[in-house]
C-alpha cells in the first residue's frame, strides 16, 4: 500500500507539472519534435469525429500544411483508418468515430518525401459522456480510474438520480453476507428459527441504512471540506500512507505477541 501510494503521488506530481499532455480543446498533445498535434474527439450535438489542431514548439497555433492520416487500433489487431478535411484552423475526420473511445491512435504525417508516425492511447475514462463528468481534468490514481471506467461503462450517456443511489444502498445492505449467514446458522442450530430470521432481517436493514447514511454524509462532507479546507484533496490522496503505517504497526504487534506466546 505504501509503495503503490508513493508511485501514484509521483505520477500525480509529474502530471501537475506537465500540462503539455492536455490540449486546450480537451484532447491529447503529441510531440512531433518540431511542434505539437492535438488529437481530440468532438461530439457536441453531432456524431463523434476526430479533430486535429497543430501548434509550434511554444504551443502557439500554426498553419496546417501537412498531409495527415490517422489509424485507430483496438485489441492490438482491429484497425480503422481516418482521412481528414480542412475546416479552417483544424482538420476534421470524414468518418465518424465508433464507440467505445478506447484505442491506440497512430497518426502519420507526410511532409514532402518524409513520413513520420506518432502514437498515443485513448482510454474510456478520459472520454466525458453527457450527464456524467467523471473527471475534472486532474490526475486520477489507479483506484479512481478503476471506479471511473466502471461507472462510465455502466452509466454512460445517462443521469444517475438520487433515488437510484438510495436504492443501490438499500439493495447492497439487503444482500446476504457471511456474518448474516453465521448468525442464521447459529440460531438454526439452537432451534431459534424466529430469532434467527429476525436478527438477520434487522442486520440487513441496519446495514442498508448505515450504507446510505455514511455514503450521503461522506459525499456531503467531502464536498464542503474541499471548498473550506485548503489542501484537503492532497491530504485525502496521502491518507493511504497513514493506513499502511497503522497496518504495519498492527502486524508487528500481532507478530511480536505471537512470538512471545510461542516461547
Amino acid at each position: 500500500m505504501f509503495c503503490r501510494t508513493r508511485r501514484e503521488q509521483v505520477a500525480a506530481s509529474t502530471h501537475s507539472h506537465d500540462h503539455s499532455l492536455d490540449g486546450p480543446h480537451g484532447g491529447q498533445l503529441v510531440d512531433t519534435g518540431k511542434g505539437f498535434i492535438e488529437i481530440s474527439v468532438f461530439e457536441t450535438d453531432v456524431p463523434p469525429r476526430f479533430r486535429l489542431y497543430f501548434y509550434d514548439a511554444d504551443h502557439k497555433p500554426k498553419a496546417i500544411n501537412n498531409s495527415v492520416t490517422l489509424k485507430t487500433i483496438r485489441d492490438g489487431t482491429n484497425s480503422q483508418a481516418f482521412s481528414f478535411v480542412s475546416e479552417g484552423d483544424y482538420l476534421e475526420s470524414t468518418q465518424e468515430l465508433p464507440e467505445p473511445h478506447a484505442f491506440e491512435a497512430a497518426i502519420e504525417i507526410q511532409d514532402g518525401n518524409q513520413s513520420s508516425e506518432y502514437r498515443c492511447t485513448f482510454t474510456e475514462y478520459e472520454h466525458h459522456h453527457e450527464g456524467l463528468n467523471l473527471s475534472d481534468g486532474n490526475y486520477q490514481d489507479a483506484h479512481e480510474r478503476s471506479h471511473s471506467m466502471d461507472i462510465a461503462k455502466r452509466f454512460g450517456n445517462r443521469n444517475v438520480t438520487t433515488s437510484q443511489i438510495v436504492i443501490f444502498g438499500l439493495t447492497g445492505g439487503l444482500l446476504p453476507c457471511p456474518a448474516a449467514f453465521t448468525i442464521l446458522l447459529v440460531c438454526l442450530q439452537l432451534k431459534k428459527f424466529t430469532l434467527g430470521f429476525t436478527l438477520v432481517l434487522c442486520f440487513s436493514f441496519g446495514l442498508a441504512i448505515t450504507m446510505v447514511a455514511i455514503g450521503t454524509t461522506a459525499a456531503w462532507g467531502v464536498q464542503h471540506a474541499s471548498k473550506r479546507i485548503k489542501g484537503f484533496g492532497e491530504f485525502a490522496r496521502k491518507a493511504p500512507y497513514f493506513s499502511s503505517a497503522i497496518l504495519t504497526c498492527l502486524g508487528l504487534y500481532i507478530g511480536i505477541q505471537g512470538w512471545l506466546h510461542l516461547h
